[in-house]
């Protein structure tokens, strides 16, 4: 095999995926060495990487698992919606997914994911990264994941329930339907102590604004309903249930709690929205 002969080129092409001229060069750089040329075309791509960091990644995909007692949500980012729906990024988005699932959340800046990421960047020419992952280990609870149909949205979610109800299937039928009510509903937390400081207080700044000039006797209570129903729609206990809305969530947990002979409790939920800034 020559030095950039069309076999050799071909494997290297079907290897990375790389452009034909590229795989030329690196084939001529490397001598003919099919793996040595691999590395030139990574170390290539990172180069080329780097060029892309200033653009924009808005598209992508958000994917999500539970393993036993480990679930784990990952956001993986590109720049355009048809190299999102390619099998190559959603194998690069499930890499990510099992590695966070087995290393933890750093498993993102992993050499491993990287590398794979520096390789499909070359590949497709757009910046790709891997925005945000998170991983919930329960040893009491349990986990329950879903991702909405568009694949830009998913939901981990655990609940806290004794060792005999927790393969009821009250219960997993309340657990779907709770991670769905957090996708479609995006409340800020399980409960009131749950919502950041920081925007109550620019709620209730607003609210000030809006009564100026009412009677003193009147404004605290305005005020009081107003953050009322601030928390009726950002407190997952408190929104009403979307497959039933004179049900609140709280009622609906107090029912399958009753059915099932055990206490609920929803302990935490994280949500992802495709290019949405987290919660703070």
């Amino acid at each position: 095999m020559t030095t950039g002969s069309a076999d050799s080129v071909k494997q290297l092409r079907d290897r990375t995926g790389a452009g034909m001229m590229d795989c030329k060069a690196a084939l001529l750089t490397a001598n003919g060495d099919i793996e040595k040329a691999i590395d030139v075309l990574r170390k290539k791509g990172v180069a080329q990487a780097a060029k892309r960091a200033g653009r924009e990644a808005k598209e992508g995909l958000v994917v999500a698992r539970v393993e036993g007692k480990k679930a784990a949500l990952v956001e993986a980012n590109c720049e355009t919606d048809f190299v999102a729906r390619t099998e190559d990024f959603k194998n690069l988005a499930l890499l990510a997914l099992e590695e966070t699932l087995s290393q933890g959340e750093k498993a993102a800046a992993s050499e491993k994911i990287v590398r794979e990421i520096a390789e499909l960047s070359t590949k497709i020419g757009e910046k790709i990264l891997i925005r945000r992952t998170k991983l919930v280990t329960s040893d009491q609870g349990v986990l329950f994941v879903y991702i909405h149909s568009n694949q830009k949205l998913g939901v981990v979610l655990e609940i806290l329930v004794s060792d005999k109800s927790k393969k009821s299937p009250e219960l997993a039928e309340l657990g779907k339907n709770l991670a769905m009510q957090v996708a479609a509903a995006s409340p800020l937390g399980v409960a009131r102590k749950d919502i950041p400081p920081a925007i109550v207080e620019r709620e209730k700044a607003i609210f000030k604004e809006e009564v100026k000039g009412k009677p003193e006797n009147i404004v605290e209570k305005i005020i009081q309903g107003k953050l009322n129903k601030f928390y009726q729609s950002s407190c997952l206990l408190e929104q009403p249930f979307i497959r039933d809305d004179k049900l609140s969530v709280q009622s609906l947990i107090k029912q399958v709690s009753e059915k099932i002979g055990d206490p609920i409790e929803i302990r935490q939920f994280t949500r992802f929205q495709l290019g949405e800034s987290p919660v703070s």
